[in-house]
């Protein structure tokens, strides 16, 4: 039996990671694929940066919301109903929920277990030892992550013994470069732009990257630091700036819409982050050449390769070394996953001696820059292809449909 009918749930109120992945997915398995899709959109609306872009031929509805109007929580029979006539009408082979792990137990009543895969992105780190999210767990009969990490994560914390196939993600289409870029060249002299790309908040370690570039200079860098991006921390990490004398080095840019320009104004990426279950930055700064430090927890060390395409640094201080280094603590998850180790531990900061450090390891050896930016590209051209990653996924639910298995090496 093939795929014919493919329903996603998914929120799409904002316009982060998860929610432009999927409407690349969804647009990429129209090509590749002749199923049927649908729509329910989970959230109160659709950004709209992502309706801008969502495919017009794939229809959307609403979980909470009909004839125009939302539905209360109660009776919860209402939204229930509102459920099963979704799946009827779209009479789907398969259900794949998108990264909702506490919401989605009436989708699986309304559209039977049996049928549905749900797609770990990053939810299952999130704080909350919820009832639902753990019957969820025992009832979903197979899982999509987009790491390793994922996958232990979901395993460590929440026990799941079901299925499990690991499909990484990919560079979306609309980050490709326009050309093919050529490797890069250690920046002359000791001359250094590094850049930071992340929502600005506490889970991002931006405050370390802050950190890392006042001991640059101290050590006779004439260091930069360009940050990508906006959040709650800005106004926090502006006064961090004041503080380690480092204003005139430091360029908030905001959110950037030209991301390929961004690139072309850093020497290197760095990445401090406290949880990552992926690392799609890292991914997209391999394409344009540019190699990465980042924080070796949760899924980065799946993107970056040690020694190859950048440097994964083992984060070591506490959350009480991170307050006292500017850094907020509201956002943070109880657990991250420490690869090394194979466990999940409360989330560690990087020491920025150890990323100062780092960053000098790469800046100062022409060889291993050249080596690490040509391996980046090579890797963006062969480990992170979306239209390879539709199809594994494509292919993991054709399979799940014939055999009730994701894959013969689940």
């Amino acid at each position: 039996m093939s795929l014919e009918r493919l329903l996603h749930y998914v929120s799409l109120d904002g316009a982060g990671g998860v929610e432009q992945q999927f409407v690349d997915f969804v647009r990429a398995a129209s090509d590749l694929s002749p199923a049927r899709q649908a729509v329910v959109a989970c959230g109160q609306g659709i950004h709209p940066l992502v309706a801008a872009r969502l495919d017009r031929d794939v229809p959307v509805v609403f979980e909470k919301y009909a004839r125009g109007l939302k539905l209360p929580k109660w009776p919860r029979a209402l939204r229930r109903q509102r459920q099963r006539h979704i799946v009827e009408r779209n009479r789907p082979d398969v259900v794949l929920i998108w990264n909702r792990l506490r919401d989605s137990l009436d989708t699986l009543a309304a559209a039977g277990a049996e049928r549905c895969i749900y797609w770990e992105r990053g939810a299952s780190w999130f704080a909350g030892e919820s009832r639902a999210k753990r019957e969820f767990l025992a009832s979903v009969p197979a899982i999509i992550c987009n790491s390793h990490a994922a996958r232990r994560m979901l395993e460590l914390r929440w026990e799941y013994a079901g299925q499990v196939r690991v499909i990484h993600n990919a560079l979306r289409p609309s980050l490709l470069p326009a050309a093919p870029p050529e490797p890069r060249q250690r920046p002359a002299g000791n001359s250094l732009t590094f850049g930071v790309v992340a929502r600005l908040e506490s889970i991002k370690g931006v405050a370390v990257a802050l950190h890392a570039l006042a001991r640059l200079r101290s050590h006779g860098y004439k260091a930069t630091l360009r940050i990508a991006g906006d959040g709650p921390e800005r106004a926090g990490l502006r006064r961090l700036a004041q503080r380690l004398n480092i204003t005139d080095q430091v360029v908030f840019e905001g959110l950037v819409a030209d991301m390929a320009a961004f690139y072309s104004r850093i020497d290197l990426l760095v990445h401090p982050a406290l949880r990552e279950p992926f690392g799609q930055i890292a991914v997209e700064a391999g394409a344009y050449g540019v190699p990465a430090v980042v924080s070796a927890v949760d899924g980065l060390v799946e993107v970056i390769e040690h020694e190859r395409t950048g440097l994964c640094i083992e984060p070591t201080l506490d959350a009480a070394d991170y307050r006292a280094l500017g850094g907020g603590d509201a956002d943070l998850p109880p657990y991250v996953y420490d690869p090394a180790r194979d466990t999940i531990a409360a989330p560690r900061a990087l020491d920025p001696e150890t990323l100062c450090r780092a960053i000098m390891q790469i800046c100062n050896d022409d060889t291993r820059y050249a080596r690490m930016s040509e391996a980046g590209l090579r890797a963006a051209r062969e480990r992170f292809v979306f239209d390879n990653h539709v199809r594994d996924a494509l292919a993991s639910i054709e399979s799940f449909i014939d055999s009730g298995r994701l894959s013969p090496s689940c």
